[in-house]
């Protein structure tokens, strides 16, 4: 295994810290926290943020020996996160409050390159999450009501929308108030592209509990539309959970907790009212689903629209025809909370025909259930294959355009890993000493890689043939990081040290031989970056 240390020299400046900790007069910049946020890929290269030095790390993977560079985040920094189908991490950062002798500094949002080049947006408020729209276009920075905002006093229900495609100017972010009925909000999703008024849009839905706000986000100075799933007087705690998106039909259909019935959002046509009006509202009504449906799933052609739900807690699925609002029961051997609707052949059809796989995680099954969803009104429960598997499932990582599903059970089990094929309904166990929630797909989905709690062996499983192997590197691992370089596949392993230590893993020939250690290079431009300050 190469070891490469980057330009400035580790044991120096460990050396040097280490004299200066024994000083009376201890230069105050070695007592800044070397802890940073959980690392991100960005295209080619790794982030690491340093909360205390409001800084980011970027070890960029294509040149061979990995550069670093040193980009300046906002005050404060809370979170990193890739930007969807882009090669840039997303720093969230809350801004400085202002103390004797420094001056408060609004809160704001950095996007990072691979290069080190980087666009800022001035948020103002200390937002403390942020949502990304399917194809990183836009952006909602947020408060999450479980995490700190580090404020006196703060604004749960303002948001900010950032159009991630733009620079900052005036008009973006765009920071608004989403109307409360006594909420906040808990979680926010888009919608894909949606034909509404004859206008491609993009929405939006902000959950809270007992209503949404739908916001759109091609048009963000109209106003947002609140729909609430409660009457006034209802102190039920409804929390919307999912939402499903019918773009043909410019209809959401949405789950809740604490909820046996389906909400359906179809969005009408108006004229607005004003210049910041919608030209739309939506039309509400409710679905039964059972007791607590737990998932749910939209097929059909768009002038025959279908749900299928299902709901553990009356041990069933149920088809919704949403055209002709009826619904038929399909009894279940196995209790199911998860829906995976797949196109593939079946054991008694080579044809490819779209499919449904019924399972449940948590650990409350040891079966699954194949649907056969053409006749499914008529031929009920004759449409369903049970498979038992022998093990209790855990957890579950489909992957449906290769056929099959992999399953984590306990690891007291025989096999605590097992691979479901799809077409031939099968099961076959991996032995493994790790849990299935440490896995990582590569981008491209030629193999998942699986880091232990424990140990310095990085584990894989190659897709194409699903063939196990494993490397031993030099430490245990903390985490695993797949990252994009071309069309050459690479992984990160990620160790323990404040000073930052990685090993990058040949994706192709995963050999000891090959893998490449870096260490030391949060270190570099440490003094640099005191003196600055």
């Amino acid at each position: 295994m190469n070891v490469r240390n980057p330009s400035f020299n580790r044991h120096r400046a460990v050396a040097l810290a280490v004299a200066l900790t024994a000083c009376a007069d201890r230069d105050p910049r070695f007592a800044l926290s070397m802890a940073t946020l959980p690392p991100v890929a960005a295209g080619s290269a790794l982030v690491y943020v340093q909360p205390a030095l409001s800084r980011a790390t970027v070890v960029d993977l294509t040149q061979p020996t990995p550069a670093v560079r040193q980009v300046a985040v906002g005050d404060d920094p809370v979170l990193v996160r890739a930007r969807v189908t882009h090669d840039e991490a997303l720093v969230l950062s809350r801004g400085q409050r202002g103390s004797l002798g420094v001056a408060p500094a609004p809160a704001s949002l950095t996007a990072i390159t691979a290069a080190g080049t980087a666009r800022r947006w001035t948020l103002g408020s200390p937002f403390n999450a942020l949502a990304q729209n399917g194809d990183g276009h836009y952006a909602i920075a947020y408060f999450d009501r479980n995490a700190s905002a580090g404020r006196l006093l703060f604004n749960p229900n303002e948001i900010a929308v950032i159009d991630l495609d733009r620079t900052a100017v005036a008009g973006n972010p765009v920071i608004r108030t989403v109307r409360s009925f006594g909420g906040v909000p808990n979680s926010v999703v888009f919608s894909p592209t949606m034909t509404v008024g004859g206008q491609p849009r993009t929405l939006a839905v902000v959950l809270s509990d007992a209503y949404v706000t739908l916001i759109d986000l091609t048009h963000p100075e109209r106003s947002e539309v609140t729909v609430r799933l409660t009457l006034p007087e209802d102190t039920r705690a409804i929390a919307p959970a999912q939402v499903v998106f019918d773009t043909d039909n410019a209809t959401m259909y949405l789950r809740a907790d604490q909820s046996n019935d389906l909400y359906v959002l179809r969005l009408v046509t108006v004229t607005p009212e004003s210049a910041t009006g919608n030209d739309f509202r939506p039309a509400l009504n409710q679905l039964a689903a059972g007791m607590r449906p737990a998932d749910l799933a939209l097929f059909g052609e768009p002038n025959a629209r279908k749900l299928l739900v299902v709901s553990p807690g009356s041990r069933d699925a149920r088809v919704i025809d949403t055209v002709a609002n009826t619904t038929t029961v399909v009894p279940l051997d196995a209790v199911s909370n998860r829906v995976l609707l797949f196109t593939g052949p079946s054991p008694r059809s080579a044809t490819p025909a779209l499919r449904a796989l019924l399972y449940a995680t948590a650990g409350v099954a040891s079966a699954v259930s194949f649907v056969e969803l053409t006749d499914i009104e008529s031929r009920r429960s004759q449409n369903v294959e049970t498979l038992q598997l022998g093990r209790i499932i855990n957890q579950a990582l489909p992957l449906p355009e290769r056929g099959v599903v992999m399953f984590g059970h306990p690891t007291s089990s025989i096999g605590s890993l097992s691979l479901l094929d799809l077409g031939r309904r099968t099961a076959a166990p991996i032995f493994s000493e790790v849990a299935l929630e440490n896995a990582r797909f590569d981008d491209d989905r030629q193999a998942i890689w699986v880091a232990p709690q424990t140990g310095e062996r990085l584990g894989f499983i190659e897709l194409t043939n699903f063939r196990p192997g494993e490397v031993r590197l030099d430490a245990p691992i903390t985490d695993v990081i797949p990252v994009s370089i071309g069309t050459t596949r690479r992984v990160v392993a990620l160790h323990e040290s404040p000073d930052g230590w990685i090993t990058v893993v040949d994706g192709t020939d995963v050999t000891r031989q090959n893998a490449q250690s870096l260490r030391g290079f949060l270190l570099n431009g440490l003094l640099n970056e005191g003196e600055s300050q």
